[in-house]
């Protein structure tokens, strides 16, 4: 099978991101040297990588998956196709019925299916449906104040596809530090929900084949420290192994009809419970460290959608080196930030198997991002930018 698997192209719409990085860093320790399509004029991160077959570049998000179907939608062997960002899966849905047939690609089996189901509301009835815990929400105008929500409250974006949907989260203890929020935002659609006190924020990784017809939850993220956003960065990666939440899950990919890599989100409250989040249908930043713990994800979607069939055979998690870190920011944000001490942080990172861009086997990246930042900060000091 495994040789099998290599007859097949593996491509890439992505960016110059550590995503990507990921992306090309797992499916190269498996002998396959991916076809990336960018579209970024200048990249410097992706193209250090010793992984990294073709590189193509073309000028628009909705062009990628048309280049992919126009030069490499006639192969004797189905390539596939993966991706790293919300957008660009946009743009693949919007292309459905151009690379249906001609690509194993992620999908919810039909056009447009994807980009209503990036919507949070969407998610959220499905989740609702599938018995999962959903955190109190309700849709409003930007400048309405909430109907029934008591503060404070956690404003958000309806979805991801807006750039900046960062800059439109806020927590507000109350009316006064809404209004003042809703100042500060670019949509004009607004969800607000509960604000739970946040223990912790648990992503877990998974494989949908055939529709939801088998599907697999692989790997969870249990983490230590957080940036102000959300986001752990320094994290440790544990097997799954909760049986019943899997079933729930199972059930809203059925619902969903997707096929393909995804991870779903909890946020877990002081008092243990968890609350959906939303799912992303697409692959993550950790996907290389679950190849580092043995769970190489897109290596087994590739082998599970050839064998139509989930063989937990293959699932052979190692524990001996679990911990994940987003070195830099983490550096930035957790000792720079005075959250740590420095010789606190160097401990953690001693003993970490997994980062975002170091990796002893493909150095590359790492030092062409060092090298990026420190002569912007150079030029910044000399005022050059």
């Amino acid at each position: 099978m495994n040789s099998d698997i290599k007859n097949h192209k593996f491509i890439i719409i992505g960016s110059d991101h550590s995503n990507t990085l990921g992306q090309i860093r797992c499916l190269g320790e498996k002998g396959i040297r991916p076809i990336v399509v960018i579209t970024e004029k200048k990249p410097f991160l992706i193209t250090k990588s010793k992984y990294l077959g073709e590189l193509h570049q073309v000028d628009s998000i909705a062009e990628a998956p048309r280049y992919v179907a126009e030069h490499w939608g006639n192969e004797p062997v189905k390539p596939f196709l993966y991706t790293d960002r919300d957008d660009f899966m946009c743009a693949i849905d919007d292309c459905y019925d151009l690379l249906d047939e001609k690509f194993y690609f992620w999908n919810a089996g039909e056009k447009g299916r994807i980009r209503k189901l990036i919507n949070k509301e969407e998610q959220m009835a499905l989740a609702k449906e599938c018995g999962l815990n959903v955190i109190p929400t309700e849709r409003v105008k930007r400048g309405e104040l909430p109907k029934f929500l008591e503060y404070p409250i956690f404003t958000k974006a309806t979805n991801s596809l807006n750039p900046f949907w960062k800059a439109n989260v806020f927590v507000c203890q109350n009316e006064t530090e809404l209004l003042e929020a809703y100042k500060h935002m670019g949509i004009d659609d607004v969800l607000l929900q509960k604000y739970l006190k946040k223990k912790d924020e648990t992503p877990i990784e998974g494989i949908s084949i055939d529709g939801g017809r088998e599907v697999k939850l692989l790997a969870k993220k249990t983490s230590f420290r957080f940036e102000p956003n959300g986001f752990g960065l320094f994290s440790q990666l544990l097997p799954f192994d909760d049986d019943a939440l899997e079933q729930k899950v199972k059930a809203f990919m059925q619902k969903a009809h997707y096929t393909g890599i995804f991870e779903v989100e909890f946020i877990v409250d002081e008092s243990g419970e968890n609350y959906f989040l939303e799912v992303n249908f697409r692959n993550t930043m950790f996907n290389h460290a679950c190849a580092n713990c043995g769970i190489n994800i897109l290596w087994l979607f590739a082998k599970w959608t050839l064998e139509n069939h989930i063989d937990t055979n293959d699932v052979m998690f190692d524990t001996n080196n679990p911990y994940v870190m987003y070195e830099l920011d983490d550096l930035k944000g957790s000792v720079f930030s005075g959250q740590i001490s420095f010789f606190s942080w160097l401990r953690d990172f001693l003993k970490t198997g997994s980062f975002l861009y170091i990796d002893k086997h493909d150095m590359g990246p790492f030092w062409a991002l060092l090298w990026q930042k420190t002569t912007h900060a150079i030029r910044g000091i000399l005022r050059l930018n």
